[in-house]
């Protein structure tokens, strides 16, 4: 089997690197040059939980056109990528190729579908952490299990796949119900991507402060109530409690959201929590902190866009 990471940045690279490992043929495809640059001539580091540095030498691209050939495409980009970068690798993937999203937030499995049909897309999530460090090196900040479903039903066609990914140490199970999927991953993501972000902590900062940790609670109370109103069964009995639980085990994270912030990219602020008052609104469901905190990101992100030069890259 051969697996296409599209978007190989902290998570593709965990993932891609994890695979390559393992034994599985693997292509990291991203647009950032000096990141492959530096895989292909130097290979790619990984920092492991306990200190340990491991280097694996999968392929890496820039070029859209040496994905072709591929059997399954796992998406990490961002969001606001998705679109452009899926219509992209549809052109190249051969017929009964996977579309894989382990994105964060809401619709990127929708996106999918448009251009690989509902029986080749698959949705997933993961609690696996991961910090972008520089071109061919990253830090893997977190572990826990990946859940995958397909939108068409068909979970049989996943069997080689989840193989692949439980030889490269990922934890993988096969789930029912897309929507319950996403959402739980959803709401864990509400409670702790934007408060990094606004705040500067690594992940296992937020519960060692008061007003973090409140915050937090309030955030995941309100995604929660919009779970329960749009009727999705999440797949942990205390919401909260799951979220510290992710935050510890992801302590020395970087959240991606974090991360775009560092690098002064855009951050996925409208298909996490902006996506809570978006339905919240929809489902009349009020949702003052996810707004408030939605609300100091985008601030955040357009500051950082006024702030560009002519010319520079995001």
């Amino acid at each position: 089997m051969k697996v296409c990471i599209v978007g190989a940045g902290a998570m593709g690279s965990l993932f891609g690197g994890r695979l390559a490992h393992a034994g599985t043929d693997v292509i990291l495809y991203d647009i950032f040059a000096e990141h492959v640059d530096a895989i292909n001539r130097e290979g790619l580091s990984i920092i492991g939980l306990e200190g340990a540095v491991e280097t694996v030498r999968p392929a890496a691209t820039g070029d859209i056109h040496g994905t072709a050939g591929a059997d399954v495409y796992i998406f990490f980009v961002k969001a606001n990528a998705t679109a452009g970068a899926a219509s992209a690798i549809a052109l190249e993937a051969p017929e009964g190729a996977l579309a894989v999203t382990l994105q964060n937030g809401l619709g990127n499995g929708d996106i999918l579908a448009a251009e690989f049909g509902s029986d080749r897309t698959v949705v997933g999530v993961t609690s696996q952490g991961a910090t972008f460090l520089g071109p061919g090196r990253i830090r893997h900040g977190g572990t826990g299990p990946t859940h995958l479903a397909t939108i068409s039903g068909r979970n049989d066609i996943l069997a080689p796949l989840v193989k692949a990914l439980g030889c490269a140490g990922i934890e993988t199970h096969v789930e029912p119900n897309i929507d319950d999927l996403i959402w739980s991953k959803l709401v864990i993501n509400v409670g702790i991507n934007a408060l990094t972000a606004l705040t500067g902590f690594i992940n296992g900062q937020l519960a060692a402060y008061g007003g973090t940790k409140e915050l937090m609670e309030l955030l995941v109370d309100e995604a929660v109530a919009v779970a329960k109103a749009r009727g999705v069964t999440l797949a942990y009995e205390d919401p909260v409690a799951r979220v510290l639980e992710v935050a510890h085990k992801t302590a020395q994270n970087r959240s991606s959201m974090l991360q775009d912030v560092d690098r002064g990219r855009p951050t996925e602020i409208d298909v996490i929590n902006g996506a809570i008052v978006a339905e919240g609104r929809r489902l009349a469901v009020p949702t003052p902190y996810n707004r408030a905190v939605t609300l100091l990101v985008r601030a955040l992100d357009q500051k950082r866009s006024r702030e560009k030069g002519p010319g520079e890259s995001p």
